[in-house]
């Protein structure tokens, strides 16, 4: 049945709530009435009013979620002007780390303090039961075989054949015989890096850069080569290029998927230039690819490591931002590196820990992993769009922020005469943790920079938590002289 508008009412119904939206009069993350309410309001009948719904998600404005009701659908759109590469003088340098580092690893370990620096999903995103059920599943014959005994040190080999399963869609060639388990995918990084380098060789990174893997190199006394990289298309090859014409570098370390801090997606032709300007030098790549699965768009991005022919890329991943963080299980395609990784591994750890490596091999093998994955992309690219709106509404506009293609970071550039630091430690007063931009980089780089997370349950709390950030920034920015303290 049509309206007075000469429209079916559905059609009028769907245009009315669309108008109430972009007008503001719900929030992004409130729930829109039920359809018993909108009956009531509008004297529609619940069909009418369920195919305005219906309507409404077919042009993206809203969205269903189970035994939920309906909700605004955020507009992956770009909401503010990105960061510009931060152009800066390249020299390899020993990595110096502030004290803060300290205090923000006593954060993450602080339930009373939220955590919007940290680069982690919320526990309520992952299938904690189902995984709880996999440990309850081991017949108790074989576990006291896993608690005092041995796998080989490459790992169970069960779980490296799940892994290379899941693996073939991106790099059809790897086997389980490819695969080392490690502690975590900073640990496949760390092993990875200590097979190709030594003490006092010069590594490429980006910058900026995940700092726990900057807090690796330095673990290492190696100098840190920083090149700039675009918050869109990565590290600036042009200067690699020159830099492994003019220097000797021991490896080339890179996040080229959803990249910690700046979630940019790699070009498939920009990873096999730098593979190509690698491979000519024979410079090794190291791949941190544990992020590779959170990307907004619909196909997976492809790893460097899937060109690999000379087998000189070391790729590492885990399940750490994906499925299970606590069970510290990750791994690397060392390549032509393999036993030197597997003697380095026998030596600081010697095995990954087996109760974990049977647990997870079972779940895999039970076949609902990659089901997980569709639904917590579309949770993390859900929350993303919250939280870059909030960002968007309570920042002022002298602030600028990345577009991610995916990931759990937005990389802001705060305005003028502010610093990064001074942000978190006012903000950190209020129960609020955030990643000052300075620790990404080399000093001086990147001091009016913060990193924020969005991984975590997107509520209320996480929503004013924005709007403090912001309401402190613009406080500070207001200050005479920018004045800070």
């Amino acid at each position: 049945m049509k309206s007075r508008t000469g429209k079916f009412r559905y059609i009028d119904l769907a245009d009315q709530i669309q108008s109430r939206i972009e007008k503001g009069a719900y929030k992004l993350s409130e729930k829109l009435p039920s359809l018993r309410v909108l009956c009531q309001q509008t004297g529609y009948s619940m069909t009418t009013v369920f195919q305005a719904y219906i309507e409404l998600e077919k042009r993206g404005i809203v969205e269903s979620r189970q035994r939920s009701g309906y909700f605004i659908r955020p507009r992956l759109r770009k909401l503010r002007q990105t960061p510009g590469m931060a152009y800066h003088d390249m020299v390899a340098r020993k990595i110096t780390l502030d004290d803060l580092v300290h205090q923000l690893t006593e954060d993450m370990g602080n339930p009373e303090v939220l955590k919007l620096g940290a680069v982690a999903v919320s526990p309520d995103h992952l299938p904690c039961r189902q995984i709880y059920k996999h440990f309850k599943s081991i017949p108790q014959d074989r576990i006291p075989d896993m608690i005092a005994g041995y796998v080989h040190p490459q790992g169970d080999a069960q779980l490296r054949r799940q892994i290379s399963n899941l693996l073939f869609t991106i790099m059809p060639e790897v086997s389980e015989e490819d695969i080392v388990i490690t502690n975590g995918c900073t640990d496949a990084l760390s092993l990875g890096l200590r097979a190709v380098a030594r003490p006092g060789d010069t590594v490429i990174v980006e910058s900026p850069a995940d700092p726990w893997l900057r807090q690796t190199i330095k673990d290492y006394d190696m100098y840190a080569l920083e090149v700039p990289a675009d918050p869109e298309t990565g590290i600036d090859l042009d200067r690699v290029e020159h830099i492994l014409e003019q220097e000797t570098v021991a490896a080339c370390l890179v996040n080229p998927n959803c990249q910690n801090p700046l979630g940019f997606i790699m070009p498939d032709d920009h990873k096999k230039r730098l593979l190509s300007i690698t491979e000519k030098k024979g410079v090794p790549i190291l791949e941190n690819d544990v992020s590779g699965d959170l990307y907004f768009e619909s196909q997976r991005p492809v790893p460097i490591k899937r060109w690999d022919v000379n087998h000189r890329v070391l790729y590492c991943g885990s399940v750490s931002k994906i499925l299970a963080p606590g069970l510290r299980i990750g791994w690397v395609v060392p390549g032509q590196f393999k036993e030197a990784v597997c003697r380095l591994k026998l030596n600081r750890s010697m095995i990954s820990p087996t109760l974990s490596q049977a647990v997870l091999a079972n779940y895999f093998k039970e076949g609902t992993f990659n089901r997980h994955l569709r639904r917590l992309r579309k949770l993390i690219k859900l929350q993303y769009g919250y939280c870059a709106a909030a960002l968007n509404r309570y920042l002022p506009r002298t602030v600028r922020m990345t577009s991610p293609s995916g990931g759990l970071t937005i990389w802001i550039e705060l305005p003028e005469g502010l610093k990064g630091s001074d942000v978190y430690y006012k903000v950190r007063q209020k129960g609020i943790s955030i990643l000052p931009g300075f620790l990404c980089a080399r000093p001086g780089i990147y001091d009016r920079f913060i990193r924020i997370g969005y991984g975590g349950r997107w509520d209320k709390q996480m929503e004013n938590a924005i709007k403090i950030i912001g309401d402190t920034i613009k406080e500070m920015e207001n200050r005479p002289g920018g004045e800070t303290c």
